[in-house]
């Protein structure tokens, strides 16, 4: 799950979201990426994984508001 802060809160804005699962899968291939665990290293376009906000079945990638 990708989430942007705006307004306040952290929140789900589908077309950053799409964007976000088309960077992280050009980051897979790039990577070669096998080890799903490896993926919390991503940070590409300011993303970065919240483990605070993630569970085992669902991973949360959060990104500052855009200036």
């Amino acid at each position: 799950v990708f989430k942007d802060y705006k307004n306040g809160k952290y929140k789900i804005i589908s077309f950053y979201a799409k964007k976000a699962r088309g960077l992280m899968s050009a980051y897979i291939i790039k990577h070669r990426i096998e080890d799903p665990s490896k993926l919390k290293k991503f940070t590409t376009a300011g993303y970065r994984f919240d483990k605070d906000s993630s569970d085992a079945k669902q991973w949360v990638f959060l990104r500052d508001e855009q200036i």
